[in-house]
């Protein structure tokens, strides 16, 4: 295998790692949204796929709630601002 399909694959990799990897724990989740918008790698990972791929979110709530603040289903890991970051963590305060 060559060196271009070694970094495919590692990036591949790391990417669904994220994904599957999803926590709402809130430090977390915050840590994870934060480091992410500046890593070229998964920045452009959609948020709505990141909250919903492991099913823990539901993708209709999800896009709600993301319409309420201003985002939508296309917007990305690294189209988020700190102010974004928070009203998602907010999704999944325990009251």
């Amino acid at each position: 295998m060559n060196n271009f399909n070694q970094e495919v694959e590692s990036i591949l990799f790391k990417r669904n790692n994220f994904l599957t990897n999803f926590s709402i724990i809130n430090d977390d989740l915050f840590e994870n949204l934060n480091s992410s918008r500046n890593d070229n790698e998964l920045n452009s990972i959609r948020l709505h796929k990141y909250l919903t791929h492991t099913k823990v979110v539901g993708k209709v709530e999800t896009a709600r709630y993301l319409d309420t603040i201003g985002l939508d289903e296309k917007t990305t890991i690294g189209q988020l601002t700190d102010e974004n970051i928070s009203q998602i963590l907010d999704l999944f305060k325990i009251t």
